[in-house]
Order: structure tokens, then sequence, then C-alpha cells
């Protein structure tokens, strides 16, 4: 969803979009006000989205700024939140992929890894969306998932409405916490190699 997508879904359920049919001018009622303030309260809502139901997945690889005895420091990318499990991974010797599980992490975004073997490490993390900026292009799009789009609008016209209309503002944060629940945190496949139990070549058919 793009962030001028956003602003007409929000309009359109504070019932400030249109008038009779026709387009309604940002100066009428409330509009101008409400759109003042959507990109910080779009922003809260990526933020507390991608913190509890639907988390951001990346990968980076890890550069080594200091040394502290036997193990190398690296510094975390800025958009860094939470580490997944098993989430170091390297390449060894002969080519194949190893997973780290030796490392400490230090403060908010530096972790620390054995010096010896020396690899090149990568972190898979659970990050931060982008936020978007102050005032924000129609083309912007929302860093989410698509499926949480939606609620992200619910979230912000419940909080643009809630001094003028508790009752109003009640129904559009429950939809928004119902979206929430709905999105949930959906199971992911990684592939592995599995052994032949043919090591002959025979055909189990």
């Amino acid at each position: 969803m793009t962030y001028g997508e956003l602003k007409n879904y929000v309009l359109q359920l504070l019932n400030q979009y249109s008038t009779a049919g026709a387009l309604t001018p940002p100066t009428y009622n409330n509009q101008a006000d409400y759109l003042a303030r959507l990109p910080m309260l779009a922003n809260d809502a990526l933020v507390y989205i991608a913190t509890t139901a639907r988390r951001l997945r990346a990968v980076a690889e890890l550069s080594v700024s200091d040394t502290i005895g036997n193990w190398n420091v690296c510094d975390l990318p800025d958009d860094f939140w939470q580490l997944r499990s098993g989430g170091l991974f390297a390449a060894d010797d002969e080519g194949n992929l190893v997973r780290g599980r030796e490392y400490r992490l230090l403060g908010e975004r530096r972790l620390a890894v054995p010096a010896s073997p020396a690899r090149a490490w990568r972190a898979e993390y659970f990050r931060y969306p982008a936020e978007l900026p102050a005032a924000p292009a129609d083309t912007d799009a929302l860093d989410c998932a698509r499926e949480a789009a939606p609620a992200v609008a619910y979230y912000a016209a419940a909080q643009l409405v809630s001094p003028d209309d508790p009752g109003a503002q009640a129904t559009l944060y429950n939809e928004f916490e119902t979206r929430l629940a709905r999105l949930g945190e959906l199971p992911a496949a990684e592939p592995g190699g599995t052994e032949d139990v043919y090591p002959d070549g025979r055909d189990c058919g």
C-alpha cells in the first residue's frame, strides 16, 4: 500500500473522503488536520505491528569493528530489533552452510563472535520498519506486509477520531485489534537436505 492509498483509506473510514459523490476538499471539516497528523500515526502503527503481530525478516552481512580477546565485535544494522533463533550463518571451508551457536549480544546493536575460525558471518534478524518522512509523497510505500497495511489504516483512523467521537474510536480500534490478531506469525519452511536411504541408487518405487 502506498501513502496515497493509505490517506484515501483513512479518510473513507472517517467518512471524510467524499460528499454527495464528489471528493471532499482538504479544507472541509477536520480533514487537513487529520492529514497533517497521519504520517506520525502511520509510523506508530508500523512499529507496533512489526514488533507484535507480523515481524519483518532481514539478512545482513556482519563486518568486524573491534576485537575483545578471542572475540570479534560486529555492528548490527541500524534497523535491528531482534536476532532470530539460530540467526547466525556462514560458509565453512568446504562451502557448506554452518550455523553460529557461540555469540554474545553486546548492548543494543553489537554482537561478538569467536575470532577463530575466521568466517564471514551473516545475521538473520527481525527489523524495525522504515518510517515515513514528515511529509510523505503519495508514492511512498508502507514498509509492512501487504496483509498488515489495512490494520495501519484502522489504527490511524481510531487515533484521529478519538477526541471527537469516542464511539467511532472504539469501533475502529476494536477492528484494528481484530485484524492484528488475525495476522499472527506464520510458519516458514526452511529447505534442508535428506539422506538417501538407498545409497546404491535403487529406486524406492
